[in-house]
């Protein structure tokens, strides 16, 4: 109370000598830095677009250059690909993750209630407090503390609900990234920022069981120690239920701290999931110029040699407001030197930037998967909270800092699917929409493949003639028959 007091206290003494110094009222300041803080945004957007033509202009093949194919044209007629498939990849096949692995998953309350000591009682309020916990990290946000994550019900809330689906969602996802996604030697760092109970350690754990092998070390940064805490017991808890003989579970580094906290190694990988999204929830600066800031502070953690293969991965929910921050960061990642790895399948401007706003035909990169396939005792646990799921959905940019070019043939066309099944009425057909290098397309199933969302198909044959596509009426995306 005496705190309180003292600060009150202050404060009243520093308006008083303000309003005597200046000959202004303490409200006419607030106005003043709120104008100033306006200018500045408006300022650096300006600065920002004008940065982004310049590059343009000077940079023909830059990989941020739009193709000129990504315009909307009237032509009718449709260059059909012939060649056929040359391959398909699936983003979330659950074959891909070790069956030990679905195993925890599918036990992981276990853990969870093991780790964090859950009574039966407190097993009963669990849906209660977990049901709390979601209006505050979403429609009741004004009500959740900076530290909310320090308090013992919502960890265990956040532990047996949340972090429960997000390692559903990340072990799919890592499972089915290429072979040499996450590029770690032994003696290499990753740094994982806004770690909170260790979720993405543990999901490239029990995704990538080669990687178990490897020496590495976790510098796991978040601002509240007792989550990270309660994060690595479940850590060690997973990895002595797979650990092999004479094999040692990766070293575990918590850093207490917010992003952009000094780190004195640096990182082979960089690793960051539904960090960003909440920080610019609660920031007033354009989407551009947190994404700009954003990157850099990633990157000031990656190891100083100009060309490693140094790594960097960011994942957000699949909403239109994530997945735009997303593209941003993508489109920064590039101009540092990054190159796409996953899910894009070309380094050219990003046809699926999230631009919804007055235009209801825009579209976001983002990727879901049914969950009927998920624990089903999860399933259970979110409707006995009233939150039941039925699908998962996430954004995410992983991008490689490298020399070379990006890895795709000129003669193959690569289509990352980026929608679920859609009938086109106006076109009398149905299928797809996708991402590619000449921008988003409408990927129409002739062949009968069925392609599902966020499969990466690659086709034998790259359009030759992209102007004289048929268009997509309702968004003027070229149309392919697959």
């Amino acid at each position: 109370m005496r705190k309180a007091d003292s600060s009150n206290s202050q404060n009243s003494r520093e308006q008083k000598w303000y309003e005597k110094a200046s000959g202004r009222t303490y409200r006419d300041k607030a106005e003043k830095d709120n104008s100033d803080k306006r200018n500045k945004a408006h300022e650096f957007h300006e600065k920002n677009q004008e940065e982004k033509k310049t590059f343009i202009s000077e940079n023909k093949k830059s990989v941020l250059k739009k193709p000129d194919s990504f315009q909307k044209s009237r032509r009718t007629h449709n260059d059909r690909i012939s060649g056929g498939l040359s391959s398909r990849k699936q983003m979330f096949d659950e074959k891909e993750i070790p069956a030990e692995s679905l195993e925890i998953l599918n036990n992981f309350d276990q853990i969870a209630a093991g780790v964090r000591n859950i009574t039966a009682k407190q097993a009963v309020q669990l849906p209660a407090n977990i049901k709390k916990l979601s209006h505050q990290l979403t429609d009741d946000r004004s009500s959740r503390r900076i530290g909310y994550m320090n308090d013992n019900t919502s960890i265990s809330a956040y532990i047996s609900y949340f972090m429960w689906w997000n390692l559903v969602r990340l072990t799919k996802l890592f499972a089915n990234f290429p072979e040499d996604a996450f590029n770690l030697d032994d003696d290499e760092t990753v740094i994982d920022i806004g770690s909170g109970p260790l979720t993405v350690p543990v999901a490239m754990w029990l995704a990538r069981p080669e990687l178990r092998k490897k020496k590495l070390t976790f510098y796991c940064l978040d601002i509240s120690q007792s989550v990270l805490a309660a994060g690595e017991d479940i850590f060690l808890s997973i990895a002595a239920k797979t650990l092999k003989d004479n094999e040692e579970p990766w070293k575990i580094i918590r850093v207490k701290g917010s992003v952009g906290t000094e780190i004195k190694r640096k990182a082979k990988l960089v690793t960051c999931a539904n960090v960003f999204n909440e920080l610019a929830q609660t920031n007033e600066m354009p989407p551009d110029f947190l994404a700009k800031k954003y990157t850099g502070d990633i990157v000031s953690y990656i190891e100083k040699e100009e060309y490693n293969g140094q790594s960097v991965l960011v994942i957000e929910p699949g909403d239109p407001h994530s997945a735009r921050l997303v593209s941003l960061m993508r489109d920064a990642f590039i101009r540092r030197g990054f190159i796409p790895v996953s899910p894009c399948p070309h380094s050219h401007f990003c046809p699926m930037e999230g631009r919804t706003s007055g235009n209801p035909n825009g579209k976001w990169c983002n990727f879901a998967f049914n969950t009927e396939k998920a624990p089903e005792k999860l399933l259970r646990l979110s409707e006995k909270a009233l939150l039941k799921k039925d699908r998962a959905v996430l954004s995410y940019i992983l991008a490689r800092k490298t020399k070379e070019p990006f890895a795709e043939e000129e003669s193959s066309f690569r289509l990352r699917i980026a929608s679920d099944f859609i009938r086109l009425p106006e076109l009398h057909r149905s299928g797809w929409y996708a991402c590619s290098d000449i921008g988003m397309v409408l990927a129409v199933d002739n062949s009968g493949i069925h392609p599902v969302n966020g499969e990466l198909i690659t086709m034998k044959k790259h359009p030759e003639n992209t102007d004289s596509l048929e268009r997509d009426p309702k968004t003027g995306a070229a149309v392919i028959n697959l």
